[in-house]
């Protein structure tokens, strides 16, 4: 991959959650979240790894930073998450087989075949998968 820093916009990596799109839109940053039990079970310590709440293409992201470590064969990715504080820890997750990559440089999208170890991934996940209704004030 020509680019050490890569961008990755994912919102189907939390697979099987409902979608609202007005849930959440008024949360700013990662300490408002009120996270879903079901993200929380499914991807442990991601309320620490959240490392802010953005806006893109008029949408809200929660985003994570990871460096990519491999892919599996059974399509699971291995990344070292970094942490709020600065720390990392390293978590497996399953990636859909569809996942693309997009980056900042010339080329405009990677398979995760394309990845190679020690690539700096952006991640962002709509933040309607993974804000419980309740949240919505």
């Amino acid at each position: 991959m020509d680019s050490r820093y890569t961008w990755m916009l994912v919102g189907i990596i939390v697979t099987g959650l409902c979608s609202t799109s007005a849930i959440g839109e008024e949360i700013v940053a990662c300490d408002e979240v009120n996270w879903k039990e079901e993200v929380l079970l499914q991807f442990d310590g991601i309320e620490e790894a959240c490392q802010d709440v953005v806006i893109r293409d008029e949408k809200r992201y929660v985003r994570f930073e990871a460096v990519f470590r491999c892919a599996m064969a059974n399509g699971d990715v291995h990344v070292s998450m970094r942490l709020r504080d600065g720390t990392r820890v390293e978590r497996t997750f399953p990636a859909p087989r569809d996942f693309l990559v997009s980056s900042s440089n010339s080329k405009s999208e990677y398979a995760m075949r394309d990845l190679q170890r020690g690539d700096v991934l952006d991640v962002y996940i709509p933040i309607s998968l993974v804000v419980a209704a309740a949240s919505a004030r």
